[in-house]
């Protein structure tokens, strides 16, 4: 594989911005089962968004494993997650999301990722997630989604659902409010992973969860998505680093 061992690569594009023939060489790309998973979609824009995803996912895995994209072959795992099938003894790690105007696939060789986009939107009731994640006194409409994403982005990592029987979750603050550990809600231990608040289009908050990334590297297609904030690695290391120095400072505090 080309990428670095530890590292991540994430994927991106706005579906929006491709167009019809693009799209078109995009899907096909895809195998019979993700084309009869298009034309059950109902919309375009839902349709769009789901051949560019599946493409991005393919052209991502395929850049790691030095293969041909339409090569790939996929199968359900347990919970349902995608599993990656004929990929060696060690296949890379891989999660994907997509909403109608942003898909990205996280890539990595080792480790625990997910990661999970939303568009922010009024409207939606602070319920939805309440039995699942304890929310931050005073939390924004912004800070909502963060802590969905967040939700959502841990619980791929673990490679589960959601289920009323999992733990309920909080975050940790690690570097202002882009970087955060998740721990247990009601122990407070944490629980070995990292979510990382990534650059999104305006309107949309992207949160990648993953256990010991070395580096993260943020991949457009085509320069269709925003740029990729510069200091994202940078970011990460002082999450790491923060979290080592707290560690550090609760056993000192205990001893």
């Amino acid at each position: 594989m080309s990428m670095q061992c530890g590292a991540i690569e994430v994927w991106t594009a706005q579906p929006g911005s491709v167009g019809p023939r693009a799209c078109g060489e995009l899907a096909a790309l895809l195998d019979e089962h993700e084309r009869e998973r298009v034309s059950l979609l109902r919309f375009e824009a839902d349709r769009d968004a789901f051949v560019v995803a599946h493409a991005l996912r393919r052209m991502a895995l395929a850049s790691a494993l030095g293969t041909d994209p339409a090569q790939l072959r996929f199968a359900a795992g347990p919970q349902g997650r995608p599993l990656l099938l004929d990929a060696g003894d060690q296949p890379p790690v891989f999660s994907l999301t997509r909403s109608r105007g942003f898909v990205a696939c996280a890539v990595a060789r080792q480790g625990q990722i997910g990661i999970d986009v939303e568009k922010v939107r009024s409207g939606v009731e602070a319920s939805v997630i309440e039995q699942f994640v304890r929310r931050r006194p005073g939390a924004d409409e912004t800070d909502f989604f963060v802590q969905w994403t967040a939700l959502e982005a841990f619980w791929k990592a673990r490679g589960l659902g959601l289920s009323s029987s999992n733990p309920r979750i909080s975050l940790l603050p690690l570097d202002g409010e882009h970087c955060h550990a998740v721990i247990d809600g009601e122990t407070g231990n944490e629980l070995g992973i990292v979510v990382l608040q990534l650059p999104a289009p305006p309107g949309h908050v992207l949160t990648l969860a993953c256990s010991e990334p070395a580096d993260i590297r943020i991949v457009e297609l085509e320069s269709l998505a925003p740029p990729p904030a510069p200091d994202a690695t940078e970011l990460l290391s002082r999450c790491r680093q923060r979290s080592t120095e707290d560690a550090a400072a609760i056993g000192t505090a205990n001893s």
